[in-house]
């Protein structure tokens, strides 16, 4: 079973504002892709109200987070964030859907 990251990061976020989330790619991509606002993708990130579960990642020498947002049984998100300097850069948000959040559940990830 995957260890959850969740505590630590909601208090690394609670130090940080809306305006310190950059985005690393296109915003337009993301928001096309996603079909919701900057500023509900902001909202949520600070909230965390419906953070199911967080795995830490080491990729390129960087330590990231990818944050698993489950809304109910069929619909959710992830999130991949890293912390820099005084921002949070959002590296990539992909939907999830009911069939991948399914496979989450059997890995025994709490979503």
């Amino acid at each position: 079973m995957a260890v959850d990251f969740s505590k630590e990061v909601k208090e690394i976020i609670k130090k940080y504002v809306k305006e310190d989330i950059v985005f690393g790619k296109a915003l337009n991509m993301l928001l096309f892709r996603l079909a919701i606002s900057k500023e509900e993708i902001e909202n949520e990130i600070i909230s965390c109200k419906s953070l199911s579960f967080t795995e830490k990642q080491i990729k390129d020498g960087e330590e990231r987070y990818a944050l698993f947002f489950s809304y109910n049984k069929k619909r959710g998100r992830k999130y991949v964030i890293t912390f820099r300097g005084n921002n949070i850069r959002i590296i990539t948000i992909f939907p999830l859907g009911r069939k991948t959040l399914k496979k989450y559940r059997k890995k025994g990830l709490n979503m």
